[in-house]
């Protein structure tokens, strides 16, 4: 897969054909939607087909007042984007100059003499251009002039796991996953939810104290409520089933908000390497225990169970494009 840092980038092979930007933070079931219906339309019409998309994310410029972790890597973006097949990715680092483009030059120059697009495929809230003046209407007026047609797809809906029919967008993703809500997380990203980062040193109670080894991650995603987590962790090339802990370890007094997880049939120092958490099913709340013995005991339920859940899960997974119904 052909990622472009810059536009001279881009290959004339990737040029005049089928055109979708977006952040894609998440790449959900909405983006999935997009990516899919850009896909078809430059095979079907037997054109090339380039993503573009941008990190960091605009918002950390235009308000950096506002903290807005992100729900996937760059480095997942990337990767689940290149499953749609693109012939390249124009990864965008924007500054204040690009920000404070207007949309006519982004319509006359960039996307029309340079990216020669033929179509664009856009949701329904897809705004560019200084002060977000442009939209899937303008877009459309300058294609009358400029020689592109603008696809449109519909707003993706899904229903969680309480019935709850819902508009799918990264704002209630990050929200969902504030709150625990990891089943309904997978509903609308149409995997699990997976943090990626690198193994760090813990207070190291794990196997001395407790009788579970354990290991801690250092991510920069969005961090799930605290409590306790079935889940799967990818290192070192292998899956293993996984019981995740994320809060403060209260039994062991208030200390820093941690992200440990003790890995079913895994064992090894794993110190630096880099680690995939995937989050399943919210176990249970974190708790004060008034022992250590309580506590491992207790462990070693949320272990059989996360066991369990690892040993049943479904193997044929959710296709990207799916609107999933009830997942619980």
């Amino acid at each position: 897969m052909l990622i472009c840092k810059s536009i001279t980038e881009i290959p004339g092979a990737a040029r005049g054909g089928v055109v979708c930007i977006g952040n894609f933070d998440g790449v959900h079931l909405g983006h999935a939607a997009m990516l899919g219906k850009a896909r078809s339309t430059a095979q079907n019409l037997n054109l090339p087909m380039l993503v573009v998309t941008f990190d960091p994310h605009p918002m950390r410029l235009l308000r950096p007042d506002i903290l807005r972790p992100y729900i996937t890597t760059i480095e997942q973006r990337l990767n689940i984007i290149s499953q749609y097949e693109p012939q390249a990715i124009w990864l965008i680092a924007p500054d204040t100059d690009f920000l404070n483009t207007d949309h006519e030059y982004f319509e006359e120059n960039i996307l029309c003499r340079t990216l020669h697009a033929r179509y664009l495929i856009e949701g329904r809230s897809f705004t560019y251009g200084r002060g977000a003046m442009g939209s899937t209407r303008t877009l459309r007026d300058a294609g009358v002039a400029l020689g592109w047609d603008v696809i449109e797809v519909p707003t993706a809906e899904a229903v969680l796991s309480d019935q709850t029919l819902v508009d799918v967008s990264s704002s209630l993703v990050r929200w969902l996953i504030g709150q625990g809500r990891m089943r309904d997380v997978t509903i609308l990203l149409g995997r699990p939810y997976t943090l990626v980062g690198k193994v760090i040193h813990g207070a190291g109670r794990g196997a001395s104290v407790l009788g579970y080894p354990t290991i801690n991650l250092d991510c920069q995603q969005q961090i799930p409520a605290d409590g306790v987590y079935a889940g799967s962790a990818t290192i070192e090339g292998c899956h293993h089933a996984a019981a995740i802990s994320v809060g403060v370890n209260s039994t062991f007094g208030d200390g820093p908000r941690t992200i440990e997880a003790f890995l079913l049939g895994g064992s090894g120092d794993f110190y630096d390497q880099r680690v995939e958490l995937a989050l399943t099913h919210w176990l249970r709340d974190q708790e004060r225990f008034p022992s250590v013995h309580l506590l491992a005991r207790q462990m070693g339920r949320d272990a059989a169970r996360a066991k369990m859940l690892f040993n049943h899960a479904v193997v044929n997974p959710l296709p990207l494009e799916a609107i999933s119904q009830d997942r619980s």
